[in-house]
């Protein structure tokens, strides 16, 4: 009876097969049917080291990355989160024909044997979680022996899984050998123990060079201005840009929106209480949040400070199986019951109706938009934003690398829009979807990307070193502040007789960040090297120079470090392994020849 279950749910093994490894097994159809392609058909969408990759394998492996990225969201992907999937799908295409032709250099190859083993002690790890191989929740070795071993299995499957491995175990043989590492010393995981555990506290004295150091004080910066932009032309690279007019569409939800959830909330609770539904039923068949849906509601167990507070000033006032009034938190309207009450802790249940667009909202919006394409692309988009009513912003700046645009949110896609080359100037674009609305934009002007000149970049050089200066001016102050410092009888009296601000600050680590300090400074590092009660010289914290005294430290204990310095000793050879392959991955890209289509296709595509 087991294995006739087992193989009335083979189809179901395959399909879960060919999610679990598409990224190996659609490469491979695709390759064969890349072989004899026409270029017509199946143009070359990108070369790689002169390796041509076809656009069927580039559609292939987006839309696999788009069907996962949709199923992880509750609502349509936006435009941005395309584009950023795209982008992520395509970089990954790259990176696994550099890692193939990597495999392939260094002659890594599985031979038969290898594949039996792995196929009988190292099952895939999607199949593993496949049903059919479950007993009790829990992976059952015999199922998995006994399916496979069974004549009637069907052949395609086999074949399947062979493919699987054999792309798999070249891979994770390079994978060795790019994470494995020099053993990590002793004294490297000790310093990395003691870094998350030793704490101090202090007490100092802030300088603040743009109050200590009056203007006078400071050398004027002209004469060292030219040579500092001459050592510093990276820093001063221009990054192409786009000026457009931009009109945006919300979508954040209304007041009406509002009201719509609140009536939805109301009139379930109305069923609730009129007895027509359970609040279990009722969770179940409406609330938006599926992790308590399927089990009536239940959020847990709650005691004081552990729900926001909204939810824990409703549920406080809750007596047992009541059910309150909607509630509105962040998250939408909550239907609350208390099921349960102990002391000051209270089983909660909850029924959650988001905050969400109406479809009559939706409608106004859409229609909206059909009214300002329409106009914008006769008379542009200045017209049709007046003729509307709809405010428009002009002059904005969209920058190369930076996908925030203001007024709009996240919209590289606009950017990427607007920067193209091939755009032409007061062209209006297609609407563009994000987490904040819908927005259209209309090109006036482009700059290309170079180098500032120095004329242009002499404000920011002056203030650049004029900062630096004072800085430097603050450290000799609070250096020749030291005897008076010491002298005095506290550093309170210090800073009272001095005019600068005392603070404390602590316990800390080495590893946070520290207000006052900064993190990962000098002043940090005075807290932890100098003897506790004394004061260290004046130090660098970053904006400020600071004269602190360590007031307290904890020492890292020696026999927790034993407990788990092994521990830690994994944790820092994973991490050196996986900055390896990093870097590794980033050296093959920047020294391949790639060549990207993509741009010319759609080109292509669009004139036809």
């Amino acid at each position: 009876m087991m294995m006739r279950a087992i193989r009335a749910n083979t189809k179901w093994i395959m399909l879960g097969l060919a999610v679990a490894f598409a990224a190996w097994l659609v490469f491979d159809w695709v390759q064969s049917r890349d072989t004899g392609a026409a270029v017509g058909l199946n143009p070359v969408i990108a070369l790689v080291n002169g390796q041509e990759i076809r656009y069927t394998r580039w559609s292939s492996e987006l839309e696999f990355a788009l069907e996962l990225a949709r199923s992880g969201s509750d609502a349509p992907l936006s435009d941005e989160e395309v584009r950023q999937v795209e982008r992520g799908a395509w970089d990954g295409l790259i990176n696994n024909v550099l890692i193939e032709q990597e495999i392939e250099r260094l002659g890594i190859r599985v031979t038969d044997s290898e594949v039996r083993q792995a196929f009988r002690v190292n099952p895939p790890p999607d199949l593993m979680q496949h049903p059919a191989f479950q007993t009790d929740g829990r992976f059952d070795y015999e199922k998995y022996q006994r399916f496979f071993s069974d004549p009637s299995v069907d052949e395609a499957l086999l074949l399947q899984i062979e493919t699987y491995y054999r792309r798999a175990l070249p891979r994770s043989r390079l994978t060795q050998q790019l994470v494995q590492v020099s053993a990590v010393s002793e004294a490297r995981v000790w310093s990395e123990f003691r870094d998350r555990n030793e704490t101090a506290t202090v007490t100092f004295l802030t300088v603040d060079p743009a109050d200590a150091v009056a203007d006078d004080e400071v050398q004027d910066a002209d004469s060292e201005m030219r040579s500092y932009y001459r050592d510093h032309l990276d820093d001063f690279e221009r990054p192409a840009t786009a000026t457009v007019s931009l009109v945006s569409l919300s979508t954040v939800p209304s007041d009406r929106d509002t009201a719509a959830a609140r009536a939805l909330a109301d009139s379930v609770r109305r069923e609730i209480m009129a007895g027509g539904t359970s609040f279990e039923d009722a969770a179940a068949g409406n609330s938006a949040d599926p992790a308590t849906a399927a089990a009536g509601g239940e959020l847990g167990r709650f005691g004081p400070g552990q729900l926001v507070a909204p939810l824990e000033a409703a549920a406080a006032s809750l007596a047992v199986g009541d059910v309150s009034e909607p509630v509105e938190s962040t998250q939408g309207f909550h239907l609350l019951k208390v099921s349960e009450r102990t002391g000051d802790t209270a089983t909660v249940q909850h029924i959650l109706f988001p905050i969400r667009l109406t479809f009559e909202s939706e409608d106004e919006i859409f229609d909206r938009m059909d009214e300002l394409e329409g106009i914008a692309l006769i008379d542009g988009l200045q017209t049709a934003a007046d003729s509307l009513g709809i405010p428009i912003s002009t002059g904005v700046t969209l920058t190369d690398g930076f996908d925030f645009v203001p007024g709009a949110g996240a919209l590289g896609v606009a950017v990427d829009w607007a920067l193209d080359p091939t755009t032409p100037f007061d062209e209006v674009s297609e609407f563009f979807r994000n987490a904040t609305g819908y927005h259209v934009a209309e090109v006036t002007g482009r700059t290309e990307g170079g180098t500032f000149g120095f004329e242009e970049v002499e404000g920011q050089i002056r203030q650049t070193l004029l900062r630096e200066a004072r800085s430097r001016r603050a450290l000799d102050l609070a250096r020749r502040a030291m005897d008076d410092v010491r002298a005095a009888s506290s550093l309170e009296e210090a800073g009272a007789a001095l005019g600068w601000p005392v603070a404390t600050a602590g316990p800390f680590t080495r590893l946070q960040f520290v207000d006052g300090l900064g993190r990962d400074t000098e002043a940090v590092g005075a807290a932890f090297g100098t003897p506790v009660g004394e004061l260290a010289d004046p130090a660098d914290a970053g904006e400020v120079i600071v004269i602190l005294r360590v007031d307290e430290r904890s020492e890292a204990d020696p026999e927790l470090f034993m407990a788990v310095k092994e521990q830690i000793r994994a944790q820092l050879m994973f991490q050196a392994g996986q900055l390896n392959s990093s870097r590794w991955v980033q050296g093959l890209r920047e020294t391949a020849d790639i060549v990207d289509r993509r741009d010319r296709l759609n080109r292509q595509a669009q004139d036809a």
